[in-house]
């Protein structure tokens, strides 16, 4: 039996079970409330979706259940058929059967796969001794339950991404059941976007993962900013707007665009920004370059043009932003930038951004943002040069720029002292993205440039994309989200094996031609989940 079987034949079950029971949730921060008289209610193996914009209150929320953060008088909280007395200590939700995977996933990468499941966990009873053999037969059970075959020895810090993000899961699964006696299975696990940064190929393995726990009985809270996620993995979803809970809902009822409605507070209309006619000039002209997943591959983008890279994950076409910035060094290949031609060997970031190139890398986390800086230090990074006089930084002029930047991009909140990781992923990419386009660049590279981000987010930087692009700038975006690509952009270039194998405009740029091209047959279409898509409706721009 699949684990979806499984998880459906658990549901049934356990129909009539409540695995939490929230009422009369309030939550006030000064004279700021940001959440209102919620009531929630999820089922012993059901998996609830739980979104909204970025500041509706669904991180509030988790941290109010997870013991984070005290809630305002009048809440009732149930977990498991028990009572729990709020507020919750911190650290403490997991006594009730209750455990929270953060997108950082909270795992120590210097330490092994086993103590990580351990540590914090060890059972004592026995006085001061641990039972190790019993304790890492309790572990590597639940490590096969979820599919992780690994060595028990391998440090997190040498696991891939997908295989870290299911260690967090099966470790939390453990928090939820060890409490909780038999039958095991009737607690919560709450994950938090659990995959925003997985290629797509990785999902499909955590959603099993997913299943897997639901089967076990376990009621599962899903948040994600991914709309095509949540219609695909949930039973029912939950839609927080302003920290009002607008509405539950089967997930069969609704369809996408109802979905992102229901978030947006508003109709879906022109969630895809009118595309300006780009000029012939051209801006950028790449020919014969290689690296180490890409294959002399030869392009051009206009001034004003917005040109999408794409394919499978391993194509190659996620190695050619860096490489055009001299990121990860070429290993051939001539770029001509305006006019100006140069040996992609030897081709460095330095000369990237004198040349009048700059690149938005996917991965927040590391490359493109200094997550223990300010939002102050990583905006003016770029510009500090502008700033110094007589040998010193005007911190009055880099006071300035940085403010415009994040009153321009509707970054919230506006506080430039706070710290990068402090804003949520939409703030953080809004703040990156004006970080570089402060320098009115010639050529844009963005890789990613929407993911882990809200639907309202994406919107905005859609926007600032075109914008970018009206403006004279030529815009590469590489992405493997092809219904956005197919809207977003005049032109897109699929690549397979790291070589360029279609180029599709107009009346041919869809979805489905997009996923045809990228996997070389012609199954593929909307319907096929191939991807992690966007939001909106199938098909392409026809307003090119």
């Amino acid at each position: 039996m699949t684990a979806v079987e499984l998880a459906t034949a658990s549901t049934g079950e356990a129909q009539g079970q409540i695995a939490l029971r929230l009422t009369g949730l309030s939550k006030t921060f000064g004279s700021a409330r940001v959440l209102t008289d919620v009531d929630l209610e999820v089922r012993a193996g059901e998996i609830r979706g739980l979104v909204g914009r970025n500041g509706s209150g669904k991180s509030t929320l988790i941290k109010v259940l997870c013991g984070y953060h005290d809630p305002d008088p009048g809440a009732h909280l149930e977990i498991a058929g028990r009572k729990v007395k709020l507020p919750v200590g911190a650290g403490e939700s997991r006594r009730y059967g209750l455990a929270c995977v953060h997108q950082d996933l909270g795992l120590i990468p210097e330490a092994s796969v086993i103590d990580n499941m351990l540590v914090g966990r060890f059972d004592t009873r026995l006085g001061h001794r641990i039972p190790w053999k019993q304790e890492r037969a309790k572990a590597l059970d639940a490590l096969e339950r979820f599919g992780l075959q690994v060595r028990p020895t391998t440090t997190v810090a040498e696991l891939r991404q997908v295989d870290r993000a299911l260690l967090a899961i099966a470790r939390a699964f453990l928090d939820v059941t060890e409490h909780l006696g038999e039958p095991q299975g009737r607690g919560v696990l709450i994950l938090d976007e659990p995959t925003a940064f997985l290629p797509a190929a990785d999902v499909e393995r955590l959603f099993s993962a997913v299943h897997r726990a639901a089967a076990e009985g376990t009621g599962v809270i899903y948040i994600s900013h991914r709309t095509e996620e949540i219609l695909e993995l949930t039973d029912s979803v939950s839609v927080l707007r302003d920290g009002v809970l607008v509405r539950t809902a089967q997930t069969g009822e609704l369809d996408q665009t109802q979905l992102v409605e229901l978030i947006l507070g508003e109709q879906l209309e022109n969630f895809y920004p009118h595309l300006s006619s780009p000029s012939n000039r051209e801006a950028l002209v790449v020919s014969g370059l290689s690296g180490d997943l890409v294959h002399e591959v030869s392009l051009s983008l206009n001034e004003g043009e917005i040109v999408g890279v794409t394919g499978i994950n391993g194509a190659g076409y996620e190695e050619l932003p860096y490489l055009l910035f001299g990121a990860t060094p070429p290993r051939s290949g001539t770029i001509s930038i305006k006019g100006r031609r140069e040996l992609a060997v030897g081709f460095a970031p330095r000369r990237a951004i004198r040349g009048g190139l700059a690149l938005l890398p996917a991965d927040r986390q590391s490359l493109s943002g200094a997550q223990e800086l300010t939002v102050f230090e990583n905006v003016s990074l770029p510009l500090l040069r502008r700033f110094i006089k007589f040998g010193r930084i005007s911190r009055r002029q880099e006071r300035a720029a940085v403010e415009t930047v994040l009153r321009d991009y509707a970054v919230k909140p506006p506080d430039g002292k706070a710290l990068l990781r402090q804003l949520s992923g939409g703030n953080q990419q809004k703040a990156l993205l004006g970080k570089w386009l402060q320098l009115q660049p010639s050529v844009l590279l963005l890789h990613e440039p929407t993911q882990g981000v809200d639907v309202g987010a994406k919107k905005e930087i859609f926007g600032r994309i075109e914008q970018a692009a009206a403006e004279g700038a030529a815009v590469l975006v590489a992405s493997a989200e092809y219904e956005d690509l197919a809207h977003l952009c005049h032109r897109v270039v699929v690549l397979r094996d790291g070589r360029v194998t279609a180029e599709l405009i107009g009346g041919e740029l869809t979805e489905e031609n997009i996923v045809r091209e990228a996997y070389g047959s012609e199954r593929g279409g909307a319907s096929d989940r191939l991807v992690v898509a966007g939001v909106g409706t199938a098909g392409g721009n026809n307003e090119r």
